[in-house]
């Protein structure tokens, strides 16, 4: 039975030896390491001596028993120290390892010498081989060796439960309980004077212990976690969470950054009792997406912080085992870009002064050249100002509309500005023809008509180089096609329906209306009720059906402006009212 229970627990250790070597990848598991060799080979040293068939072989097997044997209590009590993050102290570590080295040597006598053992000998039991022994003088180095180093790691861990705020008290309380198992069934076996070494499977669950916690131990350690998932920054801080939110570490620019973190303690959750910490990193903990990064700012009495929160994983599996919530202090960066924006602010505001400025002047220059030209029309005193009001009227009620007719605001805004240049086209027609009294002839008329295309042509001379492209495609469509109707008997293109562009379409209504309410040398005005009429009967031959229903609707506002403004107005008062 005691060789079969020392075989398994030779190749338990093996085994636990490859676990921690997968399990640990990435971490600081060196001392791990060497304590799970140390217990390999102590176990294998027992199995050699129950399966020796001479003393010989034995003392081998004897010899490989206190090599473990003592290499493993002062490379759990340094595992100790590194869990609790304890740095121990070099003159104590090199006395231990002096200590260790001396208990080795007289070991290693075993047969040549009597100082260890003063006598030995090989017995077998039901096949079982033991070695029956009286201990010298030197042997009493080893217990004490033994107890020292227990006695070591019972103080750091009993000093740790007093730093439980850097400390995680499920380790310390876990570790605390294997070294009470430990000193315990050591003392036994000495009293009892039992021939079953129990430490050998002690140690085995304390190689189980260190498992467990070995995948937890790397998110303790705040810097690993680091080193893992960015490259190392001075100017950034990182706090680090379990899958269940619980407070695990995190680096001294963190306590730089958020003081409050210092009285967190380890493995419990920001409590509400912490209510800065807990609206600003518990909450956003809670609704942070399970593998992507949130990003959001934390604001300071003196700092903006910038935060990211990302789940950290482990192994080739990417098992995501915690969060990382890494802070860095924009509040540099932050205030210089407040201020460039100021500065953009200012900029543009001063921009948008100057380019009014010059708007202001263009349009001016556009409406002295439609003064002009009207000075030269002794038919249609005030035409200009008239449309254009009618125009920003309709183009009101279209915005007003909204998405059934899919204008949008940039558009009929560059038609209310483009109104004053439909009839720009006059400049090119004749005095005799332009400034005539009464009614054209047949020919004078078709005279008159060149002005439509010409003043396309005049309008995107005008314009090119100092507006819009796209307002010059309107300004030039307007002067161009006003006088298009529907049905294709219009001028000068005869385009009809949807082929007139929508701007010259809006045009034609404002156009039309006004001609027939306003009072001509050759004509009088026309009441309100006639020419909605005309109006109306025109929309679907003349008129875009459609848009002329929404003219329609203008009524009330248009017949208020005539009657406000009157019917004729002099040329000479002509202008158009700035926004």
């Amino acid at each position: 039975m005691i060789i079969p229970l020392y075989g398994i627990a030779f190749i338990m250790s093996v085994i636990f030896f490859m676990l921690l070597v997968k399990i640990g990848q990435k971490q600081k598991i060196t001392n791990y390491l060497l304590l799970f060799v140390a217990i390999s080979i102590g176990n294998f040293g027992y199995y050699s001596i129950c399966t020796s068939s001479s003393l010989e072989n034995a003392i081998r097997g004897n010899n490989l028993v206190y090599l473990g044997g003592v290499l493993v209590p002062i490379l759990l009590f340094v595992s100790i120290a590194n869990l609790c993050r304890r740095q121990v102290n070099h003159v104590l570590l090199l006395f231990l390892v002096l200590f260790a080295s001396v208990v080795i040597y007289y070991a290693f006598q075993v047969g040549l010498r009597t100082d260890f053992y003063s006598r030995i000998s090989l017995m077998q039991i039901d096949g079982v081989s033991f070695l029956e022994k009286e201990y010298g003088p030197m042997h009493s180095l080893y217990p004490v060796y033994v107890l020292l180093c227990m006695a070591l790691g019972m103080w750091i861990l009993a000093a740790s439960f007093s730093q439980r705020k850097k400390i995680s008290y499920k380790v310390v309380l876990s570790l605390f309980l294997a070294q009470i198992v430990s000193v315990g069934v050591y003392a036994g076996e000495r009293m009892l004077h039992s021939r079953v070494e129990w430490m050998t499977f002690v140690y085995l669950l304390d190689e189980i212990l260190i498992l467990s916690l070995i995948r937890r131990i790397g998110m303790y350690e705040v810097s690993d976690n680091i080193a893992k998932a960015l490259e190392e920054h001075s100017t950034y801080g990182y706090l680090v969470f379990d899958n269940q939110h619980r407070y695990l570490g995190c680096n001294e620019k963190v306590i730089e950054y958020l003081p409050e973190i210092a009285d967190l303690r380890m493995d419990d959750p920001i409590s509400k009792e912490t209510p800065f910490l807990y609206e600003n990193i518990a909450r956003r903990l809670d609704k942070a997406p399970n593998n992507n990064a949130q990003n959001y700012y934390i604001l300071t009495k003196d700092k903006e912080l910038s935060c990211t929160i990302k789940p950290l994983f482990h192994g080739a599996g990417k098992r995501k085992i915690g969060l990382m919530v890494e802070l860095q202090d924009e509040t540099q960066r932050r205030e210089y870009i407040r201020l460039l924006h100021d500065y953009n602010e200012e900029l543009e505001k001063a921009v948008e002064e100057k380019t009014a400025h010059i708007s202001s002047m263009q349009d001016k220059m556009l409406l002295g050249m439609a003064d002009m030209i009207e000075s030269r029309d002794s038919s249609t005193g005030g035409h200009v100002k008239r449309t254009s009001e009618v125009i920003r009227i309709f183009t009101k009620e279209l915005e007003r509309a909204g998405a059934a007719y899919g204008f949008s605001k940039e558009f009929l805004t560059y038609v209310t500005k483009a109104a004053p240049m439909h009839d720009l086209g006059k400049m090119a027609v004749d005095d005799r023809i332009l400034r005539k009294p009464g009614k054209f002839t047949p020919n004078e008329f078709e005279e008159m008509k060149d002005h439509a295309g010409k003043g396309g042509e005049i309008v995107a001379k005008v314009l090119q180089g100092v507006e819009d492209e796209a307002f010059i495609q309107i300004a030039e469509n307007i002067a161009h096609y006003h006088h298009e109707k529907w049905n294709g008997e219009g001028y000068p293109e005869h385009l009809a329906g949807l082929d007139i562009p929508p701007e010259a379409r809006i045009m034609a209504l404002a156009d039309v209306f006004d001609a027939l309410v306003s009072k001509r040398c050759y004509k009088d005005s026309m009441n309100y009720d006639s020419a909605f009429q005309i109006i109306e009967e025109s929309l679907g031959t003349h008129f875009d059906p459609e848009l002329g229903k929404l003219f329609l609707r203008c009524r009330e506002q248009l017949i208020s402006y005539y009657d406000e403004n009157g019917r004729f107005i002099d040329i000479h008062r002509l202008h158009l009212e700035e926004k």
